[in-house]
């Protein structure tokens, strides 16, 4: 009896240690799973409907391509909170470009240039920003979203309204399923490859740790910085070709949210705040899969949009609970 007992407590400690040892995998995986059996019965499988896995699709691509990105900026402890206003200059520049050039092939390949360019001069620069004068990253960050957001009002209050694309198929490619799935897959294995498989990512996960010990190793961490924030810019960039694709038009409050819904899938998908060796980019596709889901179950149960915001609202805080890990203080890093 005792031996069998004793049997029983080893195998309840090894499976204690198991989950400990791989809480993210089991938070990411399990809320998934957990998701997608609740709202498949709770909508009577409508959830999965051709209609639904169309719309649903439509609303993961343009999210999966920008968790992707960010998780290179995440991984490092950091914050973005410009998403959502870069994506509106850049969706306004694209369709005063689109407009000029007569919604052509050749103005929507210049539209999505220029906005890799802005992109890259907004992201690399906020990081130069921070690097050089020691500020955290999240308030340049800050700094960008207010500076983007200021011009998005000030040319949006000079119409009627909205800018609007005058063609309102010239997007067309953005719409197509098998165009938005290939992207999609395209953009998640090459940051998986990246972020797995070479020192961009495994520099990014020790900058996490501890940025000193990283720098000790070998990891030249301003570079990889400098990486990982023009890989994060190239990501918003394609991202606002299909939220614009969607609309077709720009308003004040065009983007407003998106950075909110970047953190909440990272964090449905088990990533730490905190960044570290804990990250997988396996955080940023299962996570914004999973947070797709959770919103379109919602919304086909009839709840209203002011509730579906505190549900998520909630997740995101239960999910902070489990997740959250103290981070070790490390020394600043010599300039």
């Amino acid at each position: 009896m005792e031996k069998q007992t004793k049997i029983k407590n080893e195998k309840l400690l090894k499976a204690l240690s198991f989950a400990r040892s791989n809480k993210n995998t089991l938070i990411r995986y399990g809320l998934l799973i957990l998701v997608v059996i609740v709202f498949s019965a709770a909508t009577g499988g409508r959830l999965f409907s051709s209609y639904s896995i169309s719309s649903i699709i439509s609303q993961l691509t343009p999210l999966m391509i920008m968790c992707v990105g960010m998780m290179f900026v995440f991984s490092h402890g950091n914050l973005d909170i410009a998403e959502g206003a870069v994506i509106a200059i850049c969706a306004l520049m694209s369709i005063e470009i689109i407009n000029a050039l007569g919604g052509s092939a050749g103005g929507i390949i210049l539209a999505f240039v220029l906005n890799v360019a802005v992109c890259e001069v907004l992201y690399v620069g906020s990081i130069f920003l921070s690097i050089k004068t020691r500020i955290l990253s999240t308030i340049a960050s800050l700094a960008i979203m207010f500076t983007a957001r200021g011009l998005v009002t000030f040319f949006v209050s000079r119409t009627l309204g909205s800018y609007r694309l005058e063609n309102s198929s010239a997007m067309s490619l953005f719409q197509e399923t098998w165009f938005m799935i290939l992207i999609m897959v395209l953009v998640a294995l090459a940051g998986w490859f990246i972020f797995t498989y070479t020192r961009i990512g495994k520099y990014s996960r020790a900058i996490g740790d501890n940025p000193l010990s990283a720098a000790q190793s070998g990891a030249n961490v301003n570079v990889t910085k400098y990486i990982c924030y023009a890989i994060a810019g190239f990501c918003v960039a394609l991202s606002t070709m299909f939220y614009l694709s969607r609309t077709g038009s720009v308003t004040q409050n065009f983007g407003s949210g998106r950075e909110m819904d970047v953190m909440i899938s990272l964090i449905l998908g088990g990533m730490l705040l905190s960044g570290g060796s804990k990250s997988r980019m396996s955080a940023a596709i299962v996570g914004s899969i999973t947070y797709i889901l959770l919103t379109n179950g919602l919304s086909q149960l009839g709840i209203p949009d002011m509730y579906v915001s505190l549900v998520k609202g909630v997740v995101f805080l239960v999910m902070i609970g489990f997740t959250l890990r103290r981070q070790a203080s490390v020394k600043a890093l010599p300039r």
